[in-house]
Parts: structure tokens; C-alpha cells; sequence
């Protein structure tokens, strides 16, 4: 954009579906949110990276959801996601071709690895938790749950039916968004950014949010985007035009057992990396425990990244000394004193494949040998799973390709081996037999979500739009 006067400004929008409440929930029917972003006769770039969705997030509890929550109750939201709990799927369109960018399905379960991998507590209890109530430990989010605004923006007092909850200012974690490079709206025709809510099952859990039904809903959406808008006429010339950015895509399977193999087809031409974090299976859809969080599956012994049944894009096994290090802690045949999940080779990849660059460009990340939200010490498979006990920020990931054109995986078969512990039961505080294994029953079955992150590109020419994937 050579020679012209570009301005910046900020466009604020509301939801396209909105009722005449502005309130969304699965409670009171409405749980997809729906924004349009139109494009411009000037040229138009949006700064994705920039964008904030801001609103009320209002917990209640009670059949008819109309009673306040208190400080004193053990109600929780994942501190990694704060408000980005309640968010189920995400999708991206063009507004003029009709056609998806990116969808992210699991997205509350995105989330945990990102901030948990990128941040530092810093970051999480500053500026993240003003913005989205993230917070390092997630005891610390029960106080903003049950805060409510007595309040109006004039200074009368509200009456508790219409008090809303906490405000937030969340950016969106996808991946067009996070690219690193402005969206040039005149190239997709415009964006169409869908936001589909999760059932109030999986977003406040806890004790009494289980007890008591506790829901939630958002009101007072506002999508805030700022773009640069060209004041000059720039040629379009007859050419061909490109739009790079990068997508995440989720897959969901199920491992029961301590040698398991996971394998698919992804179906993506240009995987810069890829991503799984687990969670106990049962965990999911109860109301007492926490769907977000991002468990240690016990003991693991090795891993294994694979393309077409060969190792790749490591020509080895990742090997841990978790195994031996908790024997060295046995104070029976079965039973240790303390475990360690200190995983090197596992962690150092994990890092570089959120960060999609190699280790030594890693800034910031919650790992901690032993700290309350990130610790590798005394953390079995189900640690933080009701909010008021130590939690990990576990997961495994790989980096395929740093700075070229990504891995092909569009008719090729993705795989990872993973080999835990079988038996392993802990004693740790006092408490007996605490499971910290795959032995194959539904009770350690583990819950494996999988991103792909996908470079892809957008080209304009003179015979129409295409997208490359």
C-alpha cells in the first residue's frame, strides 16, 4: 500500500442474531452468536490478532436460574480458559464466497494448551485475568463468579434480577486471527465469525455448581475490530492476489489402554504442527469436575510420532525416566510416596509445536517443576480435577514445519504411539490407591482431543477466489 494515507480505526459490532434481551445461553435457547464483518469499497485490513469480544458473563443457580452465586460455594471456571470455557466451536467464513476458513470444534479445550504454554503467571494474573478471569490457580475464579454489578453506569442501585456478572475483553485464540498477519477484507468479501456456546454442564463445575445447577448466560456483546482503511485508490491490478493464514482443526478419540495407537487421516496438505492435550474421559459432560483440564496420563514410558507407519518427523522415540523415578518413591509393591512426571524430550516438543519455532524462540510458559498450576511433582492422572487441588498443564505436541510449507498429510496417515504405566496406584497425603494409570477400564479411559494447525492460502485472480488448503 505504497504512497497512500491509511487511517486506523475501530468498528464495533453486535450480533446479527441478537433478541431484544441481547441475552445468550443454552438455557433460554440462543447459544449461537453471530457477527458479520463487511468489507469495504476502499481497501480493508483487519487486525486479527486485535480483535476483542466483550460482554457480561452472568452466573446463576436454582431451577430457574435466577439465584446468585456466593464466594462461599465451591463453584469454578478452567483458569486457563476463564469466559473462553463456554465457547464450544468457533467458525470463520467469507461473507461473500459463503465458505468456512477455519472451524475449531473443542475449543475450550484449545484454549488451556495456548495460554498455558505461552504465558507466564505474569501475563495470566495481570492482564489475562482482568480481561477473560484466567487465573494461574483456579480456586481464584470463584470469587469473580459470584461478583455482580449493584450498580448501573449512572450510579443506581440495580435490582439483583437485571445485576449482570463480571465484564470481560477476550481476543479470539484462532488461528486466522493469530497469524501474524493482517486480513485483508477485500479479498474474502468480508467475515462471517459464528460462536457457538457449551451446555451449562461443561462450563461452571464444581461441588455446589453441580448441586445446585449452576448455568450462565452473556449479554451485552460487542465485537471490536480495528482496521486499517486506505484514503487513497490503490490499483487491484488484473493479477493474481494471496491471503496467507493458518487454521486449527480438531479431532477427538479415545485411548483405554497403556500401549496405544492413534492414527488418521487428516486430510490437510500443509500441518505446520500438531497438538494433543487429554483429560479423564468420564470427566466430560459431569458437572462435578473440570472438562477443560489438562491431565498427566500416569506414567509415561515413551512416545512415538509417526507419517505413513514410519517415524517422522523425529527418527526416535521420546523416552522418559517418569517410570523409574516414582520406584525410586515405592513404599510397597504398589504404592509410592511421591511421584515424578518431569518429561524433557516430551516437554521441550510440546513447547516448540505451540509455539511453531524451535525451542530457543520459547518466551514464556506456566511449566513448573512444582508449582500450584503447572507443577510435574505429585500429580497423578485426575490432579485438579475439582478445583480446589493442585492441576497440571500436561499435554504432547510436535513441530512439523517451522518456517516452510508445512507437512502433507492429505492422503497420508498421521500417528502417535504412546506407552503409559499399566499399574501404578499412589499414596499420596494421606490419601490411598490413587489411580495413575491406563489399565483398560472406563475408569482411566483418556480422552485425547487433536489439533492440527494448517497453513493455507486465499488466491484471487481474474477467473475467481480459490482456497488452498
Amino acid at each position: 500500500m505504497d504512497n497512500l494515507n491509511v487511517k486506523k480505526r475501530y468498528i464495533q459490532l453486535h450480533p446479527q442474531n441478537a433478541t431484544s434481551g441481547g441475552v445468550f445461553s443454552h438455557k433460554n435457547g440462543l447459544p449461537l452468536i453471530k457477527f458479520n464483518i463487511a468489507a469495504s469499497q476502499v481497501p480493508l485490513l483487519l487486525d486479527g490478532g486485535a480483535l476483542r469480544l466483550t460482554g457480561n458473563f452472568t452466573s446463576r443457580q436454582g431451577a430457574a436460574g435466577t439465584t446468585k452465586l456466593t464466594e462461599t460455594q465451591l463453584n469454578f471456571l478452567d483458569g486457563f480458559c476463564g469466559i473462553n470455557n463456554c465457547i464450544e466451536m468457533i467458525t470463520i467464513s467469507s461473507l461473500k464466497l459463503n465458505s468456512v476458513l477455519e472451524r475449531i470444534t473443542n475449543y475450550y479445550r484449545l484454549i488451556p494448551s495456548i495460554v498455558s504454554g505461552q504465558h507466564s503467571m505474569k501475563d495470566i494474573e495481570t492482564k489475562m485475568g482482568i480481561q477473560a478471569n484466567q487465573h494461574s490457580t483456579i480456586p481464584t475464579t470463584k470469587n469473580a463468579l459470584a461478583s455482580y454489578n449493584f450498580f448501573n453506569s449512572n450510579g443506581a442501585i440495580t435490582s439483583q434480577g437485571n445485576q449482570k456478572g463480571l465484564s470481560f475483553s477476550s481476543p479470539l485464540y484462532c488461528g486466522i486471527f493469530q497469524s501474524g498477519q493482517d486480513i485483508d477484507l477485500s479479498m474474502t468479501g468480508g467475515l462471517v465469525i459464528e460462536i457457538l456456546l457449551r451446555s451449562d454442564v461443561g462450563v461452571i463445575f464444581g461441588t455446589n455448581a453441580a448441586a445446585n445447577n449452576a448455568t450462565y448466560n452473556l449479554s451485552n456483546l460487542v465485537l471490536t475490530a480495528p482496521v486499517y482503511e486506505s484514503m487513497g485508490t490503490e490499483p487491484m491490478g488484473a493479477g493474481v492476489r494471496e491471503f496467507n493464514f493458518n487454521s486449527w482443526s480438531s479431532m477427538f478419540q479415545t485411548i483405554n489402554s497403556s500401549n496405544s495407537v492413534v492414527a488418521m487421516t487428516p486430510g490437510l496438505s500443509r500441518v505446520a504442527s500438531c497438538l494433543v492435550n487429554f483429560v479423564t474421559a468420564s470427566d466430560l459432560g459431569n458437572q462435578l469436575f473440570n472438562a477443560c483440564r489438562l491431565g498427566p496420563v500416569g506414567e509415561i514410558k515413551q512416545l512415538r510420532w509417526s507419517k505413513n507407519g514410519a517415524m517422522y518427523p523425529l527418527q526416535y522415540r521420546l523416552q522418559t525416566v517418569s517410570e523409574q523415578n516414582n520406584l525410586v518413591a515405592q513404599i510397597d509393591a504398589t504404592n509410592s510416596y511421591h511421584i515424578y512426571g518431569v518429561k524433557a524430550d516430551i516437554l521441550r516438543n510440546y513447547l516448540e509445536g505451540l509455539t511453531t519455532d524451535r525451542y530457543n524462540k520459547v518466551k514464556n510458559s506456566l511449566f513448573a517443576y512444582n508449582s500450584w498450576e503447572g507443577g510435574a511433582v505429585d500429580r497423578p492422572q485426575n490432579a485438579g480435577r475439582d478445583g480446589i487441588t493442585p492441576s497440571t498443564c500436561d499435554g504432547i505436541a510436535i513441530l512439523y514445519d517451522a518456517y516452510g510449507s508445512g507437512t502433507d498429510f492429505s492422503q497420508s496417515v498421521w500417528s502417535f504411539e504412546l506407552n503409559a504405566s499399566s499399574y501404578n496406584q499412589l499414596q499420596l497425603s494421606g490419601v490411598l490407591s490413587l489411580t495413575n494409570s491406563i489399565d483398560g477400564t472406563a475408569t482411566t479411559a483418556q480422552a485425547a482431543t487433536i489439533f492440527f494447525l494448517n497453513k493455507n492460502t486465499v488466491v484471487m485472480s481474474p477467473t475467481g477466489i480459490n482456497i488452498q488448503r
